[in-house]
């Protein structure tokens, strides 16, 4: 992996951390599409993102991205990730429930002349809500897959 690809990682992760919206503008080339469930299909660039990680840090003001694992060969990119952080503030009209969220994720992402052209992000939004205590007792695990 290149110093360039980590420094971009790296400013990902600043990013998140400490939501510092000019890091997105920095590191998303403005046409980057952000294939995220939780945002709108055509959501692009890097205002995009920086609204949506401030709308992620009000809801959970100490939020913590921590990069565990990171692959990359030619120009592409894979990310394993992990989040923590204290539901806080209200998201997308679920109440503060003050409980701890820690998840695993992995982003891929295509990089060009030292930014993300293209972000796709991978998460089990289910455990999300199994932790925050708002997913219906008869669905709580029936995420999960077989033996593995």
């Amino acid at each position: 992996m290149t110093e360039d690809v980590r420094h971009l990682v790296a400013s990902v992760a600043e990013l998140w951390n400490t939501g510092n919206s000019a890091i997105a503008h920095r590191v998303y080339a403005d046409d980057c599409p952000r294939i995220d469930v939780n945002l709108p299909p055509g959501t692009r660039g890097g205002e995009a993102v920086a609204r949506y990680v401030a709308e992620i840090r009000s809801a959970y003001p100490d939020l913590r991205l921590e990069v565990t694992d990171t692959v990359s060969e030619g120009d592409r990119l894979v990310v394993h990730w992990s989040i923590t952080g204290t539901h806080g503030g209200t998201f997308r009209g679920l109440a503060p429930t003050g409980k701890r969220i820690n998840i695993e994720g992995v982003t891929l992402a295509r990089v060009k002349d030292g930014k993300l052209t293209e972000d796709r992000v991978y998460f089990d939004r289910m455990t999300m809500f199994e932790q925050l205590g708002v997913v219906p007792e008869a669905l709580q695990g029936s995420h999960t897959m077989g033996a593995g």
